[in-house]
This record gives C-alpha cells, structure tokens and sequence, in this order.
C-alpha cells in the first residue's frame, strides 16, 4: 500500500492552513507594528502585504505538498524535510532588506519581525498537510 494525494483533504487542509496562517499572521504583525515601531512607509509589514505573501507561501507549499506525494514513496517525511528547508531558504530576502535601497528604512530587527511571519504556515502546512492531505491506496 501506498500514501497518495487526497484532493478534498488537501483542499480542507490548506483552507485551515491559510486562515490559521492569516490569523496568526496578523495577531504578530500588529504586534510587531506596536513593539518595533514599524514606519508607515514599511510596506512588507503592512495588513495587505502580509496576508498577500501568507496566501502565496501556504499555496505554494499545498502545490508543493501535492507534488511530493505524486512523486516520492515517502510523501509525509520527504514534505518535512523539504518544508524545513523551504523554511530557511524563504528567509534570505528578508536577510538582504537591511541596507536595501528599496526599504532605506528596513532594519534588522523588522527584518527578524518579517522572518517570523514565515513560521506559522510553515508549521500549520506540515502539520496539516500530511495528515488531511493523503490518503491510503
């Protein structure tokens, strides 16, 4: 027997991904606004910006989860080594906003405030999607 993607688990599971993901996401970014003073001009710590790039990273990995259990034996753990990885690659950007002459005003602590943001649906897509999202064939 084998673990194949499950379509309506998938769907449910990246649906609570994404609202769980959006939810937290903005409950730190409005912290992160009060502790860190965020300038007005900061677009990426901004309510659009922030819940744009959280439905575009809880997607990708959906897309991402789908085609690890099309292609691998082991989709659940070969998906959370890749998500771990995926996790830390998805951090260089905000690495290279300090100094940016894009964002004159980004510094490294709005930069780590950002870097924090990817960990909510990096942690809801791996503990969701391999459990709602396969099925036993």
């Amino acid at each position: 027997m084998r673990e194949a993607v499950s379509p309506a688990g998938l769907v449910r599971a990246w649906a609570v991904a994404l609202l769980g993901s959006a939810g937290a996401n903005e409950l730190l970014r409005s912290a992160l606004w009060e502790l860190l003073a965020v300038p007005e001009t900061f677009l990426p710590l901004t309510r659009p910006a922030v819940l744009l790039w959280t439905t575009v990273g809880v997607t990708g990995a959906a897309v991402a989860f789908a085609l690890v259990a099309r292609w691998t034996q082991s989709p659940a753990g070969t998906y959370r080594r890749l998500a771990a990885v995926a996790l830390l690659v998805s951090w260089v950007p905000d690495a290279l906003l300090p100094g940016s002459p894009r964002f004159p005003e980004a510094t490294w602590q709005l930069a780590a405030g950002l870097a924090v943001l990817h960990v909510p649906p990096a942690l809801l897509s791996v503990l969701l999607f391999p459990r709602w999202g396969l099925r036993t064939v």
